[in-house]
């Protein structure tokens, strides 16, 4: 793979559009959420659920699984990446967005059509593609 920081992290991730979520893997840290074509969306920090407003949980806890467990199975229909490093990612009708957190990685989207798309502390953004 190689960095590529001229191409835009929401084309980049565009690929995700159409796939079904098809596994939820938790670790200690964070979340997985497993598409189909091997497609990774890992979240490390809080996430909200556009259709159920409140504080952002993180998804590796139980409070944030409960919002991504009856996602399973539904399809991307929107995916984007904000300027502000945040990814907003649309499964069925429901909107997570997951922003920067100023310390650490966020998110990170990865599969061998996607390349690499990594949220770093503050909100940049990486991209490599292969």
């Amino acid at each position: 793979m190689t960095a590529d920081g001229g191409r835009s992290a929401s084309a980049q991730v565009q690929p995700l559009v159409g796939r079904s979520l098809s596994q939820l893997c938790v670790g200690p840290h964070d979340a997985q959420l497993r598409f189909s074509g091997a497609v990774t969306v890992t979240f490390e920090a809080p996430i909200t659920v556009a259709s159920a407003p409140g504080e952002p949980v993180l998804a590796h806890e139980l409070e944030g699984l409960a919002l991504l467990v009856p996602l399973l199975n539904g399809d991307v229909v929107a995916v984007a990446v904000g300027d502000d490093g945040a990814l907003g990612l649309t499964i069925g009708g429901t909107t997570l967005r997951c922003g920067p957190d100023p310390d650490h990685e966020a998110w990170q989207v990865t599969g061998s059509d996607v390349g690499l798309v990594v949220c770093g502390p503050g909100g940049g953004l990486d991209v490599w593609h292969s």
